[in-house]
C-alpha cells in the first residue's frame, strides 16, 4: 500500500508482507424481487495462506486446504444458487474473536487503525458479490483488499497560471471549522457485510480514539510527495482553509458534504487564488481504484472524479 495505491488484490497481498487471510462465503438460495431472503454457509472463516505450490484448490498461490485446519474442505460452485458473497480480513489475526459479530443478516468486523503507522494497519476486502451477471461467477475468486485508512491532500490553483510572478502563498492551514475540533487518525473501523436484503456492497462506521490526532494540514502537495493518512470518518462538519496571499490573510470554507472520508479513497482539495488575490475552493477530486484489473497485479492507476 504505497500512497497512490487504494486497493490491493489478493494476487499481490503477499507483496505487502501479508501472507494470510480469513475468508467467509455464503450462497443465497432464495430471492424475493431484489431482496435475497435466505442463505447457506459455504466458508465460515476459512484460513487461507500464501504458498507457491499449485494444487486443485490453489490456482494462484493461495491455499485453503491446510493440514492445520482439517475441517476446511474443498468447495464447488452451486449453479442453482441465486448469488454468492465472499469477504475477508487480512492477515488472519486482524480481528480477535471479540471483534467479529455475526447477526441474522450481516457480519461485522471491527479493525483498529492507526494512520500514523499505516504499515501496521490490517486489511479488509470489498464484498465480492455475484448473481451470475456480475463478476466471474464459477471461476476462482480474487479478493480486493483495502486498509481502513483514507488519504488527503490539498493543492493550489491560479486564475492566471501564466502570471509572472505568481502570487506568494504562505502559511497554509486546512482544519475543522469548529474551534477545538481535531483531525482523527486513530480508532476502530467497523466493516459490515450484508448476508440478506438488497445491499450488495459492504458498509462502514468508525469510532475515533483521540489519543492521537492532527490539528491541521499545513503542507500543500506541490511541496510534499506525501499524502496525509487519516481515519475514515463521516459528519465532520465544514473545514476552514487559511493562507496568506502576497502578505494578506485570506480564507474560505470547505462545505461539510465534502468532508466525509471513506476507507481506501483519496481526496484532493484544490484551492484557487483569484484575480483579486482572494482564495476559494475550486474543486474536490475523489480518487477511486480503476475497475480495469489484471489478474495477480497490483495497480497504482485510478480514476479521478470531480464531485
Amino acid at each position: 500500500m504505497s500512497e497512490k495505491n487504494a486497493v490491493v488484490r489478493s494476487g499481490g497481498l503477499e507483496e505487502t508482507g501479508v501472507n494470510s487471510f480469513r475468508v467467509w462465503s455464503y450462497k443465497s438460495i432464495a430471492k424475493d424481487g431484489d431482496n435475497y431472503t435466505d442463505y447457506q454457509t459455504v466458508m465460515n472463516g476459512y484460513y487461507v495462506r500464501w504458498t507457491d505450490d499449485r494444487t486443485q484448490t490453489n490456482s494462484d498461490d493461495w491455499e485453503y486446504i491446510l493440514l492445520a485446519y482439517p475441517s476446511q474442505k474443498i468447495k464447488f460452485w452451486d449453479f442453482s444458487a441465486k448469488a454468492y458473497r465472499f469477504f475477508a480480513i487480512a492477515p488472519e489475526t486482524a480481528c480477535g474473536e471479540g471483534d467479529i459479530t455475526r447477526g441474522a443478516d450481516r457480519y461485522d468486523f471491527t479493525l483498529y487503525a492507526d494512520a500514523t503507522n499505516p504499515e501496521t494497519a490490517p486489511y479488509f476486502s470489498r464484498l465480492w458479490f455475484s448473481d451470475k451477471t456480475t463478476k466471474p461467477f464459477g471461476k476462482p475468486v480474487t479478493m480486493e483488499f483495502v486498509q481502513p485508512l483514507a488519504y488527503v491532500r490539498f493543492l493550489y490553483a491560479y486564475s492566471d497560471p501564466d502570471a509572472d510572478p505568481l502570487p506568494m502563498l504562505e502559511d497554509p492551514d486546512l482544519r475543522p471549522f469548529a474551534s477545538g475540533q481535531r483531525i482523527a487518525v486513530t480508532g476502530d473501523v467497523t466493516i459490515s457485510y450484508p448476508l440478506t436484503g438488497a445491499a450488495t456492497t459492504e458498509s462502514w462506521t468508525s469510532e475515533v480514539d483521540w489519543s492521537k490526532y492532527l490539528v491541521s494540514f499545513t503542507t500543500p502537495y506541490e511541496t510534499s510527495a506525501d499524502w496525509e493518512t487519516v481515519l475514515p470518518i463521516r459528519d465532520q462538519g465544514p473545514y476552514k482553509f487559511t493562507v496568506t496571499v502576497n502578505g494578506e490573510d485570506r480564507w474560505c470554507t470547505v462545505p461539510a458534504q465534502f468532508m466525509d472520508w471513506a476507507p481506501g479513497y483519496q481526496y484532493t482539495y484544490v484551492f484557487k487564488v483569484n484575480d483579486e488575490g482572494g482564495v476559494e475552493l475550486d474543486n474536490v477530486r475523489i480518487g477511486i481504484p480503476s475497475p480495469e484489473w489484471e489478474p495477480g497485479k497490483v495497480s497504482d492507476n485510478y480514476n479521478l472524479f470531480n464531485w
